[in-house]
């Protein structure tokens, strides 16, 4: 959420036309050229956010109706239920969390009145969806807590507000238990009982843990492709987790998201990226990985991200370092990435020096730095091993200085955005532009579509989408197998994280077609083709090195 700027009692005039366009212009129209606007002008989003806070303020009266309804198949949502939830999105999205919490609350009320009628398809993704909200909020609470010396304590009304929500969600939990269903809350709860240290309800909301005896798949590992950080070989391949941070990739139960963790590590899929910040990936990825008999087979890569003020201080940093091994359950962090969000404040050096000195960091890495403070790292001696930036086809911008860095002192890139939210694939082939708030649109995919018109246009994305067609028929794989291969044949990248929609998707058996084998100089000189018709130098100048975007 951006910071707002105080404002004073003036408006400016809106002249008739440009009210016209408003009235007239498509929804999801509408919502681009607002994305649109924000994108090019960053100071306008603090103005966005308060306006929004204001009329979300208004409506902070108003019932939210009856959200379930009965039918012959069973208990369904209902329109209601579809507002309600914007509303709470809304909500959260714009600063509000702890005014989210008492709606959240009244679905989880009503939902426990629901466990001995029979349950839709629908309902349940529905009540799946807000397990993933309240997830999301709590997220947020947490971002709340945030302060120059690190944290602070709930208000009591804000402790209030929490207590009554966890109460509400073991409720709910014991009278569904009763009729044997599968708790549609179980994230949730499992995370607001560990934000507030209740023991007891942590232990009764948790479970058992799910066990799995099940090996990597020998066809599967023959296949693999590794790289070494220090002397631990780690696949060149990466599931990335950032999808827990949202229901808006698409929601599942905890249950399913497990079945498919299992399925992934069978697969050969053993490295998992996430960060503080991506809901509860760590604590369900902690949760499989204590579960599985070879514990130590599974690589977790998290993120101690910094993205507001601080003053550094081994309290703060160790504090830290604690919390992702809590949330991990584990003595140990794999890798560790960090990311600092202001170069003008120096002290990160000083934090990269605390981490390095903590021995529960087994590797050290960074997150979106750009050349120089990589340079900057190096010189001060830190044995960072890897850094993750975004690096694609359509975003090349590692090319132009971060790499020649990296191969100099063996620093591993760790990509995402390879496959740009998933465009960079077979199903994109000769389609229209996409509505980039259409049903099934991500934020992800919005984020990269931008991406491509920075690029080039349309018409040029659909020219090297065709050109990897080729190549990928030349070499019996899928587009985005070629995007992959692409960006893994650098000398200086590590590994490709593919994000992982768990118990939505899985594209574990095409992803494994990304190894064993290279492009040859043919199939590169044609890429070529299409990349030096691109903006791509013009991308690098504008946007700034690996990271800037975000600064």
């Amino acid at each position: 959420m951006a910071t707002p700027s105080q404002t004073s009692a003036k408006t400016a005039h809106v002249n008739m036309m440009t009210d016209t366009v408003i009235q007239n212009l498509p929804a999801d129209i509408l919502r681009s050229v607002m994305r649109a606007i924000l994108t090019t002008d960053s100071s306008i989003t603090p103005i966005f956010e308060h306006h929004t806070r204001n009329h979300l303020r208004k409506l902070s009266g108003q019932p939210m109706n009856q959200l379930f309804a009965p039918t012959v198949e069973g208990v369904r949502t209902t329109s209601n239920f579809t507002l309600a939830q914007q509303r709470i999105r809304a909500t959260v999205g714009c600063g509000l969390v702890y005014e989210s919490l008492p709606m959240l609350k009244q679905i989880v009320e009503e939902t426990a009145e629901l466990s001995e009628m029979p349950n839709t398809e629908g309902l349940l993704h529905g009540l799946a969806s807000i397990d993933g909200d309240i997830v999301q909020a709590l997220t947020a609470v947490q971002k709340s807590l945030l302060s120059s010396a690190g944290s602070r304590d709930f208000t009591d009304s804000e402790k209030q507000l929490l207590d009554s929500l966890l109460e509400s969600l073991v409720h709910c939990r014991e009278k569904w238990s009763i009729t044997g269903q599968e708790y549609p809350f179980e994230r949730s709860a499992s995370v607001l009982a560990s934000i507030l240290g209740h023991t007891l309800q942590q232990s009764i909301i948790s479970g058992e843990p799910w066990r799995t005896d099940s090996p990597v798949d020998d066809l599967a590992s023959k296949s693999l492709e590794t790289f070494k950080i220090k002397t631990t070989d780690v696949p060149r391949l990466f599931s990335g987790l950032w999808q827990l941070s949202s229901p808006s990739w698409g929601v599942a139960s905890q249950s399913q998201m497990f079945k498919q963790f299992v399925n992934y590590i069978s697969r050969g899929f053993t490295a998992f990226d996430m960060a503080d910040h991506y809901g509860d990936a760590e604590v369900i990825f902690g949760r499989l990985r204590s579960s599985y008999h070879h514990p130590q087979d599974i690589f977790g890569a998290t993120k101690y991200c910094v993205f507001h003020h601080i003053t550094v201080t081994p309290e703060v940093v160790r504090a830290n370092v604690t919390e992702r091994c809590q949330r991990l359950g584990s003595d140990k962090v794999d890798l560790l990435q960090f990311h600092w969000q202001h170069y003008d404040d120096p002290q990160y050096i000083q934090a990269l020096q605390l981490l390095q000195q903590d021995d529960r960091v087994r590797f050290l890495g960074l997150c979106n730095f750009d050349t120089q403070r990589l340079q900057e790292v190096i010189d001060s001696r830190i044995d960072v091993v890897t850094n993750q930036v975004q690096f694609s086809l359509i975003d090349a911008r590692p090319r132009f200085k971060m790499g020649a860095v990296c191969e100099k002192h063996n620093v591993k890139l760790l990509t995402y955005g390879t496959l740009c939210g998933g465009f960079l694939a077979d199903k994109w082939l000769n389609q229209p532009e996409p509505q980039l708030f259409g049903p099934d649109r991500t934020p992800s995919q919005r984020k990269y579509f931008e991406m491509i018109q920075a690029w080039g246009s349309w018409d040029l994305f659909q020219s090297l989408l065709r050109t990897l067609k080729s190549i990928a028929v030349k070499h019996q794989v899928s587009i985005s197998n070629v995007a992959s291969r692409w960006v893994l044949d650098f000398p200086y990248v590590g590994a490709v994280i593919v994000g992982a929609r768990m118990g939505v998707s899985e594209h574990t058996e095409e992803n494994l077609r990304t190894y064993g084998w290279t492009l040859d100089e043919q199939d590169k000189a044609a890429i070529e083709g299409v990349l030096e018709q691109s903006r791509r130098k013009e991308m690098f100048e504008s946007m700034g090195d690996c990271g800037s975007e975000y600064r």
